[in-house]
């Protein structure tokens, strides 16, 4: 189909060594693919890949013009071929006395050769091109970029890819009875005759093909452009020879079609090959079957195919991989696909976010698409920030969940590379700035590992927000989801209805998009649903927390209904204690006895019961500090405030554990009226005494002890150091590091 003067077109481009070629469609589905001729009217599809220079001048050829103006003034002529190679190797290039970067050499060549397109269509109506080449990797690839940069081809999209794969993407676009077995193409080149075999696996779904390649090497010529030259006999062993190549290559299975390309394939010279080749199999001979093979891969791109769908190709330059990791999606588990088998794995690129909420390793699964076992591979990344390690000021800061920003491509056929950045968890606590960088061999057998022992991997609901929510009262901005259930499960204790408005709505529907979820909440914001019921819908459609946790927090939420917020501020702060964040719970009880000696507006009997549950909880944080003064002075203070046997009981027990047994006795004598309870605490310690007797720290003491008396000093002091350092460290951690709390005793 001949297409209008302003149609859009897409293009393949055959990079050779040797020569190059171009053939186009426009972007139609029932277009037809045509290559173009350097010469009209005629079948001359191959561009010489070479450039030539008049000497002395800015005067520059390419192609058959370069060709031709070397055989005409051979004096004046700078002929620069092997344009593919040089780039390669990367290095200058003197012409003429002037050095030349070699891709910008090749540059030159692909634009003046793209110059023919405008025979067909203007320049800025190509919106695809397909480069293809014999190999891809890496340098190559490098080399191609820096030169489609120096192109200029705007919004023209440029992709690569190997012979084999256009090869297999020309089959797609040919009637199945050609490739219902297997085909074999060979191409006739200076180094031999390159051999390719097309095979499809219909026993996987996808259906899977590859194409194994063989090269042939010359024993004598390296090419045939015409046998005039040759006597009869090297004609007849030149056949030979191929037919022998032949028979290898389509003895290994039923061969459905053959492809000979290369001008150099003449019926003249080889009869009894092509006599071998045509028994049974359909035999085809052209030289732009790379070039249209690009253009057909553009097209099932855009429009689709049939074939295209059910099949998959898995050459030397795809991805043979399924790459993803096991995650919790909104508290279920599912697996999360990152990269996927087939594409080409120099395109093959990842970007998203996740969270985590503790150090362990994160697992990535990967699954071989041919054979071989699903190996899960760990991905380290080292240690976020601990709870001591920020200031005592920065309330905050501390957080056991971090935003994962994550990165994976593939830098060869099985290397992948993962780049992890720690994004912190937004103005909770503040990025890190840390990053973790580790690569894995796909395909390694010692990349497996036990399923389990990994970190829970939790997939991002909704979008990250450009501008904040701030919850009512708490003051805290936050910009996702997650954020949100956080501060709503940490703060409890002090929600109220006011948490439950339009505001909030609108930025989980508009901010975060998710409609669905604020149709649920909508009806309990304007029908003054339950504040427990409002939360836990949030939570459990989020899955941050584990569905005890949300039950936990509806419990807090129903059990803070009518409670002032002194009260519910108190009942927060104890929920430190129990988290042993003690420093953190220190200065919350010395915040909230601030309020209350402020407070005018609480009756006396409800500030003084308030009062003492406040100093006698300070008083339990020190005693779980081991500074049993302080302690019983909170202890004491509480009884006198709000009375109760339990604060005088806890009182004694500080005492107890704090003076020598003369001078405690003689404080529990100044109580006479108290005896019961110095009595039951004398009880109490007692049996806690025979407790211990039974614990495996006591036998472990004991064996200690039987070493000293054996005279194993060495191995007793050891164990002891090693048994204070775990006291100490577990001291430290519940302390926060600091002695801020021994200060104030």
């Amino acid at each position: 189909m001949r297409g209008a003067a302003g149609d859009k077109i897409v293009i393949g481009y055959d990079l050779g060594n040797s020569f190059s070629q171009i053939s186009y469609a426009y972007l139609s589905q029932d277009s037809e693919v045509e290559t173009l001729s350097c010469v009209a009217g005629e079948e001359h599809y191959n561009i010489p890949t070479l450039l030539c220079k008049r000497q002395g001048t800015g005067q520059w050829f390419f192609g058959r013009e370069a060709l031709r103006f070397a055989q005409e003034e051979p004096q004046e002529a700078i002929v620069v071929e092997d344009l593919v190679e040089l780039a390669i190797a990367g290095e200058q290039v003197l012409i003429d006395g002037e050095s030349y970067e070699p891709v910008a050499l090749l540059t030159l060549f692909m634009k003046r050769s793209l110059g023919l397109l405008s025979l067909v269509s203007a320049p800025e109506r190509i919106v695809a091109m397909m480069i293809t080449s014999r190999k891809l990797d890496s340098v190559l690839i490098g080399v191609l970029n820096r030169t489609v940069t120096g192109l200029g081809l705007g919004y023209t999209r440029v992709y690569y890819q190997s012979y084999e794969e256009s090869f297999y993407d020309y089959m797609l676009y040919q009637p199945g009875d050609l490739w219902a077995f297997q085909t074999v193409l060979f191409d006739y080149r200076e180094d031999g005759i390159h051999s390719m075999r097309l095979e499809c696996n219909k026993r996987t779904t996808p259906i899977v093909a590859f194409v194994y390649q063989c090269l042939y090497p010359f024993d004598g010529e390296r090419c045939l452009p015409d046998i005039s030259g040759l006597g009869g006999d090297r004609v007849a062993q030149l056949d030979q020879q191929l037919l022998e190549v032949a028979r290898q290559e389509c003895g290994k299975g039923t061969v459905s079609a053959v492809y000979l390309i290369g001008e150099s394939f003449a019926e003249e010279w080889m009869p009894q090959s092509l006599q071998y080749l045509c028994r049974g199999r359909r035999v085809f001979q052209g030289v732009n079957l790379y070039s249209k093979g690009a253009v057909y891969c553009l097209l099932d791109k855009h429009f689709g195919s049939k074939a295209g769908k059910e099949h998959v190709f898995l050459g030397g330059d795809k991805l043979k991989y399924n790459i993803g990791m096991e995650v919790l999606r909104q508290g279920q588990e599912s697996y999360y696909a990152l990269l996927d088998a087939g594409e080409n794995w120099y395109e093959s690129e990842y970007n998203c976010q996740f969270y985590v909420r503790k150090t362990a390793p994160i697992g990535l699964v990967i699954t071989p698409l041919i054979d071989g076992n699903v190996a899960r591979v760990s991905l380290t990344l080292g240690e976020l920030p601990q709870e001591h390690e920020f200031s005592q000021e920065d309330e905050l800061a501390y957080c056991e969940f971090s935003r994962i920003g994550m990165k994976l491509y593939m830098e060869g056929e099985k290397q992948l590379c993962v780049e992890l950045e720690d994004l912190g968890f937004g103005e909770i606590r503040p990025a890190t700035e840390l990053t973790w960088r580790q690569r894995v061999i796909c395909g390694d057998g010692r990349a497996e590992e036990s399923r389990g022992g990994f970190a829970p991997v939790m997939v991002c609901v909704g979008d990250y927000a450009k501008e904040p929510y701030v919850l009512p009262k708490l003051g805290v901005r936050v910009y996702c989801m997650e954020e949100l259930c956080y501060c709503l499960k940490e703060n409890a204790f002090l929600l109220d209805g006011s948490v439950m408005n339009d505001e909030l709505l609108d930025f989980i529907r508009r901010d975060c998009q998710l409609p669905g979820l604020t149709q649920v909440l909508y009806p309990m914001v304007h029908q003054q649903g339950a504040l427990s019921g409002f939360v836990s819908q949030i939570l459990t459609y989020v899955g941050l927390y584990d569905p005890e946790t949300v039950s936990q927090v509806e419990e807090t939420l129903r059990a803070g209904s009518g409670l002032s917020d002194l009260e519910k501020q108190k009942l927060q702060t104890d929920h430190l204690v129990e988290q042993k964040r003690y420093e953190e719970a220190l200065r919350s009880y010395e915040g909230l006895l601030a309020r209350i000696r402020e407070n005018q507006e609480m009756e006396v009997p409800a500030l003084q019961a308030l009062t003492a549950d406040i100093l006698h909880n300070q008083g339990v944080v020190y005693a779980r500090q081991m500074l049993y003064g302080r302690a019983a002075q909170l202890f004491l203070q509480a009884w006198k405030t709000g009375g109760g046997t339990e604060y005088f009981s806890d009182y004694l027990a500080a005492k107890r554990m704090e003076l020598p047994e003369r001078d405690y006795v003689a404080l529990a004598a100044e109580y006479p009226d108290r005896y019961r309870e110095s009595l039951e605490l004398e009880q109490a310690v007692e049996a806690i005494g025979q407790d211990f007797l039974e614990t495996p720290e006591y036998r472990r003491l004991r064996q200690l002890r039987v070493r000293r008396e054996d005279g194993e000093l060495a191995e007793y002091r050891e164990e002891t150091d090693r048994l204070l350092q775990t006291l100490k460290n577990e001291y430290r951690k519940r302390t926060g590091g600091r002695r801020v709390a021994a200060e104030r005793g």
